[in-house]
């Protein structure tokens, strides 16, 4: 819950469910997904209860992140938003490196940018960022909760639920100490970063899922103060011809020789 420093109303939350069933299973609610999907996704992890594991929420966000999707960020939104753009390079290199198949390259560049844009974005929202960048990140969250309410952006009630479940991940998930995380995927900042984990312990698509969708949060929280659609990027010949080229490197990740 957040309470406005203008009033005495409380404003909860309103996709709560989503955030419970999301975040024990190492996510969190995404922007830029159609409501029907993130349902069915809900319903899916609720019937799996606690049966549920991470190949089941990789088989999700696979279809959460088609080529066309990833190819209209990279062409059409990614180079529109503040911070996120002095990154567009990198991040449209990782998703090249996805999908050919080499998903630790594209998790090793991504990391750096949610380092690094979610410190300039923190510093557009007059927070002195400190050392510790998952505090950072978190306090980001915070202050774009109280600008939805004094600013009266989007639908108040779900950007209050996601800003939390993003905090939720970056707490139990992303910034955690690697020796206390607990899921197999292995999708930790501290642990991949520093060399912890090894070949064997992370590099899945997941992985990449992940941190696409920190990626695309931190995008959702740049468009706060810029002129960009809350619902997505939209699909040019350029994004189609782009993601032509994605399919192209799925037809040769089958042909790689892979190193012993």
């Amino acid at each position: 819950m957040l309470k406005p420093e203008t009033g005495n109303s409380v404003v909860t939350g309103t996709l709560e469910h989503w955030r419970r069933i999301f975040s024990p299973v190492g996510w969190f609610i995404p922007p830029y997904i159609p409501m029907g999907l993130l349902s069915e996704a809900c319903q899916l992890i609720q019937q799996k209860g606690a049966m549920v594991t991470q190949d089941d929420l990789e088989n999700i966000l696979a279809s959460f992140y088609p080529g066309h999707f990833l190819a209209a960020m990279v062409a059409n939104f990614y180079p529109r938003a503040p911070a996120i753009t002095e990154y567009k390079a990198i991040i449209g290199e990782a998703v090249e490196a996805h999908f050919f198949g080499l998903n630790r390259v594209a998790v090793g560049g991504l990391i750096p940018v949610v380092e690094g844009a979610g410190r300039q974005l923190a510093i557009s929202h007059g927070i002195t960022p400190g050392s510790d960048t998952g505090k950072v990140l978190k306090a980001l969250a915070s202050h774009c909760k109280q600008d939805s309410i004094q600013r009266n952006i989007g639908h108040q009630g779900e950007i209050i639920s996601m800003m939390d479940g993003f905090t939720d991940f970056v707490r139990n998930h992303l910034y955690i100490d690697s020796k206390r995380y607990s899921l197999s995927d292995k999708t930790n900042r501290h642990g991949i970063a520093h060399g912890h984990y090894t070949d064997s312990d992370y590099g899945r698509p997941l992985n990449f899922y992940k941190i696409i969708t920190a990626i695309n949060f931190l995008t959702f929280i740049a468009s706060f103060h810029a002129h960009m659609s809350f619902l997505g990027p939209s699909y040019t010949d350029g994004s189609a011809k782009l993601a032509g080229y994605y399919v192209e490197l799925e037809n040769l990740r089958a042909a790689r020789v892979l190193v012993p």
